[in-house]
């Protein structure tokens, strides 16, 4: 179990980021008095310091600029550094500038009202040569926000719910801009709703839909990070229900349909207990006062938020879960990568990954099967495979953690 030092005194750290409210004046009392936290997750010495930041009326914790590094490979305040700065990253839509996320999204984020709305923002075509910079989709964007909020580790112990991804959503993406305005006002990721806290969540909710009222200038979009609860149609379309509000998110009945065939695997998550539907949706106020989605995306994941790409993998994450293995999942947005692994044990030195193969069969899914294993060899990355068709998953066997 990874601990946090807040003062004198030690807490449970998924303690701390699941319910921040119940240690606020410890919190106050060191960001007063000492300006910070201190990780424990790690032997080093000094500690790895975490900030702590002042957030309405709570207090959260969030990772000290330039030291993800120090932290231990299953802490969550372990990032995985974006490319290092250079002419070709600049035109990267996840970038890192001035020591905050700079991302560049494919949608427009206001409509002007004396043109046709597009939900897709398109450059220009021209004669310039000048190469412009890549931009990203909805669910590139999730994903991207998922890793550098280090929710796609698992340290191997302890428990996460909606809180401790609101918790490191929000002070991960605080001061970031995207299409060049900033996060604060635009993005808005759902709380895990708590009736002691009902008139503070409640306000800053209506707060930041009042953000997209209409003006003669046009349309303001946002953008929501929520679970999904539920999902059906309407008399016009379809409707969205996220778990942390009773607010109906509505859509034309052609983009609901786009979005179960788009992402179906993650949709099917929903209503079922070991499993989780995460979206997030471009957003904007209709005449009647109505979110209106115009757009989204959704990721399949694990009772503790862990993202994954099918229900065998849901079955691989909770068994590591179980077997209290520290992992992570690695995300393909990153496209430099040369292979994408399922998952990635780092409780073993060298790191181990693990292939779900659920799909074998399929001769693009065993065309590409076989160039990650070729890839596997020729760098002598250790492999753990399991077949889910024709094998238990008990009988998959992982190697013993170094430190056991």
């Amino acid at each position: 179990m990874i601990t946090v030092r807040i003062g004198g005194n030690e807490f449970p750290l998924d303690d701390v980021l699941e319910d921040p409210g119940r240690y606020a004046r410890h919190l106050e009392r060191a960001k007063t008095v000492q300006g910070f936290a201190e990780c424990e997750c790690s032997t080093r010495r000094p500690r790895p310091k975490l900030v702590i930041r002042r957030h309405r009326d709570i207090f959260l914790l969030a990772r000290w600029p330039e030291q993800a590094h120090h932290h231990a490979a299953g802490c969550p305040f372990n990032r995985q550094a974006l490319a290092k700065s250079g002419a070709s990253d600049n035109l990267d839509p996840f970038r890192m500038k001035d020591g905050h996320h700079d991302i560049r999204l494919d949608a427009s984020l206001s409509v002007s009202a004396h043109t046709p709305a597009k939900t897709v923002q398109r450059l220009p075509k021209g004669q310039s040569t000048k190469p412009q910079r890549r931009s990203a989709g909805l669910l590139a964007f999730l994903e991207y926000a998922w890793e550098q909020a280090g929710l796609n580790v698992w340290p191997g112990t302890g428990s996460r719910g909606w809180n401790a991804c609101w918790s490191q959503l929000t002070t991960e993406l605080a001061e970031c801009r995207i299409n060049g305005k900033p996060a604060d006002g635009l993005l808005h990721v759902m709380q895990r709703w708590d009736p002691s806290r009902r008139t503070e969540i409640l306000a800053e909710f209506e707060a930041w839909q009042g953000r997209l009222t209409s003006t003669p200038a046009g349309n303001p979009r946002g953008i929501v990070i929520g679970e999904i609860e539920s999902h059906g149609t309407t008399q016009f379309g379809g409707k969205f229900v996220l778990r942390q509000s009773t607010q109906r998110f509505f859509m034309a009945a052609d983009l609901y349909a786009r979005l179960q065939v788009s992402f179906g695997g993650a949709l099917s998550g929903i209503g079922k207990a070991e499993q989780r539907c995460v979206a997030v949706l471009l957003v904007e106020r209709s005449k009647s006062g109505y979110l209106t989605v115009v757009d989204a995306a959704a990721m399949l994941a694990n009772r503790q938020f862990l993202p994954c790409d099918s229900s065998y993998e849901v079955a691989m994450a909770d068994y590591l879960v179980g077997l209290q293995r520290a992992f992570r999942k690695p995300l393909r947005h990153i496209g430099r990568a040369a292979v994408h692994p399922d998952f990635v044990l780092t409780d073993v030195a060298p790191e181990a990954v693990i292939e779900v193969l659920g799909m074998t069969g399929n001769a693009d899914y065993d065309a590409r099967l076989a160039q990650k294993q070729a890839f596997y060899r020729a760098n002598g990355v250790p492999v753990i495979e399991w077949r889910p068709q024709d094998q238990q998953i008990t009988c998959v066997r992982l190697p013993r953690p170094s430190a056991a």
